[in-house]
């Protein structure tokens, strides 16, 4: 089966704002639950960006943007070079370890991609495209008590205006629920939202309780149900692709599922 990266992944990989290339940055507000030292690498970090001329930060702008272009067009291997490229004016920016700890996640390298995103965590402790990367990292590898704990603390820091973020990250965890047999909770997270809900969670959550227990002609007609009422391709393939990823679906390419590199 042909890997499918989350498109919400990918989309939240490239949310991480760009350093202000003016003469004087403005430094931002520390999250409260941010530790001293996290606070104090991030400092550092922005006097040292500032410290740049100022043509150079914003050369520095202008190649983060054509990297972001790259990888949104999947041309994974050619941001991988801008990414050398601006490590040459100004080394391990968050923004930049961001897109780089996503491409390695393409080429499906978790291992790297873990590592840099974890890195990028102890200058942002509080940013929520790291978090849910790290989240989506360890459901893809099946860490499924990982990815869970994740999620857990995650879903709480969402912005209650980006609902599609939130539903989906409610989805991801109501499976990792069902792997470690926490049913009951699972049905609980199930019964949160009713076919209202302006969501695919309504149909994808019965869907996969259903499949959990073996009733896999109603699953299957919930989905058919969920691709009638969201025709948006866009909006509906992130859920498609966490329901592959998680084994209830086949990929639209077929075949068994790849092995994750650990």
């Amino acid at each position: 089966m042909k890997y499918h990266l989350s498109a919400l992944l990918l989309g939240l990989s490239l949310t991480t704002p760009v350093w202000s290339q003016d003469e004087k940055a403005a430094e931002p507000a520390p999250a409260k639950e941010a530790s001293s030292d996290s606070r104090s690498k991030a400092v550092k970090m922005m006097q040292a960006f500032s410290n740049l001329p100022k043509e150079k930060r914003q050369e520095y702008h202008q190649k983060l943007i054509k990297t972001q272009n790259l990888f949104n067009q999947k041309r994974i291997f050619d941001a991988l070079e801008q990414l050398d490229e601006l490590d040459q004016i100004f080394p391990d920016h968050p923004s930049a370890l961001n897109i780089r700890g996503a491409c390695y996640v393409e080429i499906r390298s978790f291992a790297k991609a873990n590592k840099i995103f974890q890195q990028v965590l102890e200058i942002a402790p509080d940013n929520t495209s790291v978090l849910f990367n790290l989240a989506e990292v360890d459901f893809v590898m099946k860490n499924w008590q990982t990815a869970h704990d994740r999620f857990t603390k995650l879903v709480p820091k969402l912005p209650e205006s980006n609902k599609a973020m939130v539903r989906l990250c409610e989805f991801k965890l109501l499976l990792c629920k069902l792997k470690l047999d926490k049913l009951d909770e699972a049905k609980a997270m199930r019964d949160k939202y009713d076919i209202w809900d302006d969501s695919p969670y309504f149909y994808c959550s019965r869907a996969a309780i259903l499949y959990h227990e073996g009733d896999k002609m109603e699953a299957e007609k919930m989905l058919r149900n969920v691709r009638y009422v969201w025709r948006n391709d866009g909006v509906l393939a992130p859920w498609q692709d966490t329901l592959i990823e998680f084994g209830y679906i086949r990929s639209f390419y077929g075949g068994d599922t790849e092995e994750i590199e650990e």
